[in-house]
């Protein structure tokens, strides 16, 4: 087997594989050899089939089958390449008696980075997040407290909601009799909870749900077994000893609470800017890809999407196909910019994923995967594919923090925050649409 470069047009590269007279040769055997193990030719016995009745069986089949076979060859021969994607076969031809195999290999595209020392990154004030968090938590801690009793009446917003509920499909009972306790809340747009306000006890609610991106309809029947009113606690130095044994008075479980928030607030931070400074990658990066590249990742896009019953509610959303698409392809050429920088400066820098943060981020990662710390130590041994991916999050954060640390990093104004938090919240909305 000859290999010979043909061209370069951007990060494609193309190859011509000759094959002489005794490469084809031994293919033809294998052809036959793999006939005569897998039919019966009438007039022959299983596995004593010349070749020459094999290849006028096959007809035309025959050059092809020698043709992959050869093929396989190349995919041998390429296995160690670093390629973007899958070998392309773009023509393939018997010349004489030998064979010639036209190959695309699809590179890693070259990238150019731009200077990213002074990155603009901003974070909202510490006080002001630290002070949001001890009222939310307070908050939390009074609901979590409450006093619950029994309630006559109506359901309302803020009280406990003991239900009993069936769910038929098609006629079949996939759900009978289950008991659940409800909390309802303003924000819980669940139809078994919005059904249920205005309701009292011993009363039955009947209706239908069709799931998105689902056709299945589903009938619920929910009978109402008791409804709690919770009467939230005052915050008063008692609040606090009932809700910390350390705390002696409320303005000690305050300053508690706050340790706290300062501490949640120097871990959020960190991802917080590690997601900015993702977001402002696509500024500092060029790269030459080829559209047939784009094109192939953008199918496999389409594809999981469709797989995943995802596609209808993103063509929805898009308006029409051709600016789906758009939106599709503007997706894989951003994520393609991203990993390139993220492999450029790895290199650069010669970030790597030591055996003990691998192991340190499995048991980070444990509660998550709701196993043991050694149960999940265990799999980035026994998993490549998990360890893989926890290699790649540890560089990626390696390469995010020294984006961060030579970023101009300053505070939001109060404004700036609002609108950015505001951006947060929209996305968040459209996510959970989708």
């Amino acid at each position: 087997m000859e290999k010979n470069f043909v061209k370069k047009e951007e990060n494609v590269e193309t190859f011509l594989f000759s094959f002489g007279s005794e490469e084809v040769r031994k293919a033809e055997m294998d052809v036959g050899k793999y006939v005569n193990q897998q039919y019966t030719i009438p007039g022959f016995r299983k596995g004593k089939v010349p070749l020459n009745i094999v290849r006028n069986f096959l007809a035309e089949s025959f050059e092809e089958m020698v043709l992959e076979v050869l093929s396989d060859k190349i995919e041998e021969e390429l296995k160690e390449e670093k390629i973007l994607i899958p070998a392309v076969i773009t023509d393939q031809k018997m010349e004489g008696e030998g064979a010639r195999i036209e190959v695309k290999l699809h590179r890693d595209p070259e990238v150019k980075i731009f200077d990213y020392e002074n990155l603009d990154l901003k974070i909202p004030k510490k006080d002001e997040v630290v002070l949001n968090y001890v009222n939310n938590r307070l908050e939390e801690l009074r609901n979590e407290h409450a006093i619950v009793e029994p309630k006559e009446g109506q359901v309302e917003n803020g009280d406990i909601v003991k239900i009993e509920y069936t769910i038929t499909k098609d006629g079949k009972k996939i759900a009978e009799n289950k008991v659940q306790e409800l909390t309802v809340a303003p924000d819980d747009d669940r139809p078994i909870v919005k059904n249920v306000i205005g309701k009292t006890k011993g009363d039955v609610v009947e209706f239908d749900r069709t799931f998105e991106d689902s056709d299945n309809e589903y009938f619920y029947s929910v009978k109402i077994l008791d409804v709690l009113s919770k009467s939230p606690l005052d915050l008063d130095d008692e609040f606090a000893k009932t809700v910390n044994a350390e705390a002696n008075s409320l303005e000690e479980l305050k300053r508690i609470v706050e340790k706290e928030g300062v501490e949640s607030f120097l871990n959020w931070q960190k991802d917080f800017l590690r997601q900015q400074a993702m977001d402002k990658i696509n500024d500092l990066v060029e790269i030459e890809i080829s559209d047939s590249t784009l094109d192939y990742f953008v199918q496999r896009t389409i594809e999981n999407s469709k797989k995943e019953k995802s596609y209808d509610n993103y063509l929805k959303q898009a308006g029409s196909e051709e600016k789906l698409l758009e939106n599709f392809r503007s997706g894989v050429f951003d994520e393609i910019k991203k990993s390139r920088f993220i492999d450029e400066i790895a290199s650069k820098e010669g970030f790597k994923a030591e055996q003990e943060e691998i192991e340190a981020y499995a048991e980070e990662m444990a509660p998550y995967w709701g196993i043991s710390a050694d149960r999940a130590r265990e799999m980035v041994t026994s998993r490549e594919d998990i360890k893989e991916d926890i290699v790649s999050t540890i560089i990626r954060n390696k390469v995010l923090d020294a984006v961060i640390e030579r970023a101009a990093i300053s505070e939001m104004e109060p404004s700036l925050e609002k609108e950015e938090k505001g951006s947060e919240r929209s996305s968040g909305e459209d996510s959970s649409q989708q």
